[in-house]
């Protein structure tokens, strides 16, 4: 079995923990691996609230219901119309993104 951090350790590791410090600060700060903190995390605070993994979307749940909404609609017609919408509103993307927008609301438009 693997040993454990210093005592000292794992209180600093606790304490950066209750101050809502993210593990991957903590690792950097404390030399350990971030597994190893998630480790302690997960033992000290079981109930703790966790990150959502992955990558943020570009374009908000409520922007893409506006869209799908508009293009339904007959409002705008086009992946162009689309795009231009999007920068109106303050995203800044390509057009590509834009197309991928439509992907995820399951509308295909030329």
């Amino acid at each position: 079995m693997p040993k454990s951090l210093p005592y000292e350790a794992q209180m600093d590791i606790k304490s950066a923990l209750e101050h809502d410090v993210s593990t991957d600060v903590i690792a950097k700060r404390f030399g350990a691996h971030q597994n190893t903190v998630i480790n302690y995390a997960n033992k000290w605070m079981p109930s703790r609230i966790r990150k959502k993994g992955g990558k943020q979307r570009l374009v908000s749940d409520i922007t893409r219901r506006l869209i799908k909404r508009e293009v339904l609609n007959g409002s705008l017609r086009t992946a162009k119309e689309v795009h231009l919408k999007l920068e109106e509103l303050g995203y800044s993307m390509s057009y590509q993104s834009a197309i991928n927008v439509l992907h995820s609301v399951e509308i295909l438009l030329r």
